[in-house]
């Protein structure tokens, strides 16, 4: 049973911060599946990990084009499947095509095609906090995986380890 790590996330701010951390830990090869309901951030952390990855560069939602790239060494390919019409119309994305080389790919909606993402991923879940807990987000992280499993042994997914990232803007 994979292990799973829960933080708090109070501001939009911190979501973002935690983005640009996992944009440290990214390599070509990797993929990140998100998860949540609409409005819950997966966007804004996606943005985090594109400003981790390529400093002032603006990630932005791909919800009507379905996939929009950014950079280079390495190339992050960002889908959105909010609009996907069913879990057989992934292949017209060709994401296992835009993955070869030196990409990173990041998966909003990621539960619309579970089946065809690979085994080795990191698994990210937003989810609102009930009311009587304030604003702010919970996000559980399950590493998939010997690579990410060891980067959770290592102590990656610590609050302590990205929390204070410092960043123009945060």
């Amino acid at each position: 049973m994979p292990v799973e790590f829960r933080s708090l996330l109070r501001t939009e701010q911190e979501t973002r911060s935690l983005g640009r951390y996992l944009g440290t830990l990214l390599r070509a090869g990797d993929w990140i599946a998100l998860r949540g309901a609409l409005g819950a951030g997966k966007t804004t952390l996606v943005s985090g990990v594109v400003e981790g990855i390529h400093p002032g560069t603006r990630g932005r939602s791909p919800t009507y084009v379905l996939v929009e790239i950014y950079g280079d060494a390495p190339r992050i390919v960002h889908a959105d499947l909010f609009r996907l019409a069913s879990p057989e119309s992934y292949e017209s994305l060709a994401l296992d095509d835009l993955a070869e080389g030196d990409a990173v790919v990041l998966v909003e909606w990621a539960d619309r095609a579970e089946e065809r993402l690979p085994d080795e991923r990191l698994d990210v879940e937003l989810r609102y906090l009930a009311p009587d807990a304030g604003s702010g987000r919970e996000i559980r992280i399950t590493p998939r995986g010997d690579r990410w499993e060891a980067a959770a042994s290592e102590g990656a997914f610590d609050r302590d380890r990205w929390h204070d990232v410092l960043h123009p803007g945060n």
